[in-house]
C-alpha cells in the first residue's frame, strides 16, 4: 500500500529522491509489471468517478495531440456523458484529469504527505490514452513531475537541453530536435521522475493507457515578488495614480517615497519565512498541471 513519499520512490531513499528532485536529474525505475500503484487510482475507480462526475468539469481536458475535443460533444446539460466519453476514448481521444487528488483519497494521502517532506506545493492527475500518439504534442511542464504507469503502455521520449528553472509565463522557446536522451516504453508498474523543464512527447502503445502524474511546485523568488506586491497594495500611496501629480516635483516626492517604502519591505524579507508561511497555507487552486489550457510554450513537435 502506497501512502507516503517512502512507499511510492522505493527502492530509493528519501535522501537519494530529494537529491535528485533538488538537482533536477531524471531517474528512471522499472517495476516489472507490478501493480503496485493501482492502489493509488485503477480503471475501476477512474470509471466510478467519471461516471459520477460530481467534481468541476474545468478539471477535464478531452483533446487530441494538443487540439481541444469540444465540449458538446461529450457534456450534455451541464453534466458528462460517460458513454460517450468512453466513445470517443476509443477512436484515439485523450483526456487529462487535474487536481484529481481532490477527488480520490489515496492521492490526496499522498500528496499531503509529498507536501510535508519537501515544502512544495503538490498536486495529482491523470492522462488516459488510446489510439496513436498521444495527448499533447512535444513540450515542457514548468513543474517537476512522477509519472506512474498504472495500465497499458506508453513511450516517453525526453529531449535536451531542458528549459532551465522554468515557471508559469516565460519566453517560448523551441523544442530542440536532436535524438532524444531518454527513449522507453513505460510499462505498468515503472517510475518516471521527469524535472522541470524537460522537452518530451509521449507515443501511445497498443491498448488503452492509464498514468497518474504526480506534480512538484516549488516556491520561486517571482512567486516571493508576487505576495509582496500584493502586501503593498494595502499601503495607499502604491494605489495612487501616477499621472495625476500637479507638478515634476509632486511626482518625484512620490517617486522617492515609493522607492524608500520598497526598499524597506525587501530588506524585511525572508525567504525561510516564506518558505514555511506558504507551505502552511491552503492550496491554491491556480495549480498548472500537465496540458493547462494557458500553458503557452507546448509546441509543434
Amino acid at each position: 500500500m502506497i501512502s507516503d513519499l517512502q512507499s511510492l520512490i522505493d527502492p530509493l531513499t528519501k535522501a537519494e529522491f530529494l537529491t535528485l528532485l533538488r538537482e533536477r536529474k531524471l531517474i528512471f525505475l522499472p517495476g516489472s509489471g507490478s501493480r503496485r500503484f493501482e492502489t493509488l487510482l485503477n480503471w475501476g475507480a477512474l470509471n466510478h468517478l467519471l461516471d459520477g462526475a460530481t467534481f468541476s468539469l474545468e478539471h477535464l481536458r478531452v483533446l487530441r495531440e494538443s487540439t481541444e475535443i469540444p465540449a458538446n460533444l461529450y457534456v450534455k446539460q451541464g453534466r458528462l456523458v460517460f458513454a460517450t466519453l468512453s466513445n470517443l476514448l476509443d477512436h484515439g481521444v485523450s483526456l487529462i484529469f487535474n487536481q484529481l487528488d481532490k477527488h480520490v483519497p489515496a492521492l490526496r494521502v499522498l500528496c499531503k504527505d509529498i507536501a510535508r517532506d519537501t515544502s512544495e506545493q503538490i498536486t495529482a492527475g491523470a492522462i488516459v490514452t488510446s489510439g496513436r500518439g498521444g495527448a499533447l504534442k512535444r513540450h515542457y511542464d514548468p513543474e517537476d513531475l512522477i509519472i506512474l504507469q498504472i495500465a497499458g503502455t506508453k513511450r516517453w521520449q525526453v529531449f535536451g537541453p531542458a528549459v532551465n528553472n522554468p515557471v508559469q509565463g516565460v519566453t517560448v522557446e523551441r523544442p530542440p530536435q536532436g535524438p532524444p536522451v531518454f527513449d522507453h516504453m513505460l510499462q505498468p508498474g515503472d517510475f518516471l521522475f521527469l524535472p522541470a523543464g524537460q522537452w518530451h512527447q509521449c507515443e501511445n502503445g497498443s491498448n488503452r493507457s492509464l498514468h497518474v502524474g504526480i506534480f512538484f511546485e516549488p516556491p520561486s523568488g517571482r512567486d516571493m515578488m508576487t505576495m509582496l506586491a500584493s502586501q503593498l497594495l494595502s499601503d495607499e500611496r502604491y494605489r495612487r495614480p501616477l499621472t495625476r501629480h500637479s507638478s515634476p516635483e509632486a511626482l518625484a516626492a512620490h517617486e522617492a517615497a515609493l522607492k524608500a517604502s520598497l526598499i524597506d519591505a525587501v530588506k524585511a524579507m525572508s525567504l525561510a519565512s516564506f518558505v514555511t508561511e506558504r507551505a502552511a497555507s491552503p492550496r491554491v487552486d491556480s495549480v498548472h498541471l500537465e496540458g493547462s489550457t494557458d500553458r503557452a510554450h507546448e509546441a509543434q513537435a
